[in-house]
């Protein structure tokens, strides 16, 4: 019996997205198949399709963020997942090809970077968590990265002698993930965000907000942290701009290192070491650190409200057709917020002739 499978693919550089059948995924030893139920849209996804590059190989399916419900479990995670289960997934098809695209019916996902969603969290919710987590495991927690210490290590003696970190745009889909994420592991969190934006912040768990309009909002947060023990800075944007401010932050504090997720230009600080960071890191260079987030930290956290899906969804469309709306407003851009698109799957029904986009 074949099953049939659907996606919203980019047939060439720079297309726009058609909606088509796709193969049935093959469950690999390490891997789910699930049933979608929502996705979300981050920049990476439009940016791949204006932009062209990344290594793609059209046609391809885009997406990073999904969440459904497991369909069939590879060998090496039965004892961990079950058919039937609520999952939020970092979908990685950049890495790993097509069939691990978000935007289809029935993607693969990889079980080390799958987890468990509690009844109560509406899946659509979830759904803004999967790659702001990896890509915030892997400028925190990796050795390439900051090496900061995890939220699965006892906390408890440092009482008031927390170290502070600086994440650079707190209330974008990254950064909301590496304050509460950096709070659980024990840091105090430094931020910048809009003045909108504040209460957001603070509820994620940042002690500290500046902000990043204010045209002396560099010397704003060196006064902020001058008394502090700095561990170093999480840079959410990426731009120059905001790498530099990081630099002349970290410099007029005696020097140290910065994650940024864009950009590591040359910077007139020989204190200051920054190294560019993506999700691809904990799952190809350091599954160690997958293992301890999105297999410990990450289902627990979300069973006791420790982490919560932040920023809210914005629920654009209900369907694959819809996926390229969803790209179009996210390209406009969005403040503390997330693109959802819901999707309503049906039970895969066998097809005596299924035809494929990508043959």
């Amino acid at each position: 019996m074949l099953l049939t499978n659907s996606a919203a693919w980019i047939p060439e550089e720079q297309a726009q997205l058609v909606v088509g059948q796709a193969p049935w995924p093959k469950v690999g030893d390490d891997d789910l198949i699930i049933s979608t139920h929502a996705v979300a849209v981050n920049p990476v996804d439009w940016k791949i399709q204006s932009w062209g590059g990344f290594g793609v190989e059209y046609p391809y399916v885009l997406g990073e963020d999904v969440a459904g419900v497991v369909v069939e479990v590879g060998a090496n995670f039965k004892h961990k997942f079950k058919t039937g289960q609520r999952v939020i997934g970092h979908a990685v098809g950049l890495a790993h090809g097509h069939a691990y695209g978000a935007f289809q019916k029935y993607p693969l996902l990889r079980g080390s970077l799958t987890a468990v969603v509690p009844d109560e969290i509406p899946l659509s919710e979830a759904v803004v968590l999967p790659l702001s987590i990896s890509t915030a495991a892997a400028g925190l927690y990796t050795k390439i990265g900051l090496n900061l210490r995890s939220p699965r290590e006892d906390t408890s003696s440092l009482a008031d002698k927390k170290p502070t970190l600086l994440v650079w745009g707190g209330s974008s889909s990254v950064g909301s993930s590496v304050i509460q994420l950096a709070v659980a592991s024990g840091y105090t969190v430094a931020t910048t965000a809009s003045l909108a934006n504040f209460d957001y912040v603070r509820k994620l768990g940042a002690t500290l907000v500046a902000d990043y309009h204010e045209p002396d909002v560099t010397t704003k947060v060196i006064g902020f942290l001058s008394d502090t023990n700095i561990a170093g800075a999480y840079d959410a944007i990426g731009s120059e701009i905001t790498v530099r401010q990081n630099a002349a932050v970290l410099h007029a504090l005696g020097g140290g290192k910065i994650a940024s997720v864009g950009k590591a230009p040359e910077v007139p600080h020989k204190d200051v070491e920054i190294v560019r960071i993506s999700s691809g890191i904990i799952d190809n260079q350091e599954p160690n650190v997958a293992k301890e987030i999105w297999g410990e930290y990450v289902p627990a956290a979300l069973v006791s409200g420790q982490l919560v899906p932040e920023p809210k969804p914005l629920v654009t469309g209900h369907g694959l057709s819809d996926v390229q709306d969803g790209l179009d407003k996210q390209k406009e851009g969005v403040s503390a917020s997330k693109i959802v698109i819901e999707l309503h799957p049906k039970k895969a029904v066998p097809a005596t002739q299924p035809r494929c986009f990508a043959e």
